[in-house]
């Protein structure tokens, strides 16, 4: 693949990102209660931020040094969890354990959404370099 391929394919991983993460967030606001609406903003913060920056990391990593692809994968997975942990650790220190449960499924489900969703995306990329 070219370079204005893999820009094309990048933007295109960044927009399903955007769009899956925004439908994930009306879900939750439609048919979620009050409980969860915080933990959805802060779900779908971090997996537009997190993911879109991922999209275009993929982009210099895939246009520039496509021998270092299984570790960028790695890397990423890594990151992503670490990060999530973090998250995860913050909203325990400011709300306490009452509303971590709830947290925790929320936040679960974008995680794992997108997760996939990541996965599916750059196997069939990545078979194409």
């Amino acid at each position: 693949m070219n370079q204005s391929e893999l820009k094309s394919k990048a933007g295109f991983y960044v927009s399903q990102v955007i769009i899956l993460s925004m439908l994930i967030w009306f879900a939750f606001k439609i048919w979620g209660g009050e409980s969860v609406q915080t933990p959805s903003t802060i779900g779908c913060f971090f997996t537009m931020s997190y993911y879109s920056i991922d999209g275009w990391l993929w982009y210099w990593v895939a246009s520039r040094h496509q021998d270092f692809m299984s570790s960028f994968y790695t890397g990423t997975a890594g990151c992503r969890f670490l990060l999530a942990l973090i998250i995860c650790a913050i909203y325990y220190m400011i709300v306490g354990s009452s509303a971590m449960l709830t947290f925790l499924m929320v936040f679960f489900t974008y995680y794992l959404v997108l997760m996939i969703h990541h996965s599916i995306i750059f196997v069939r990329i990545s078979n194409r370099l």
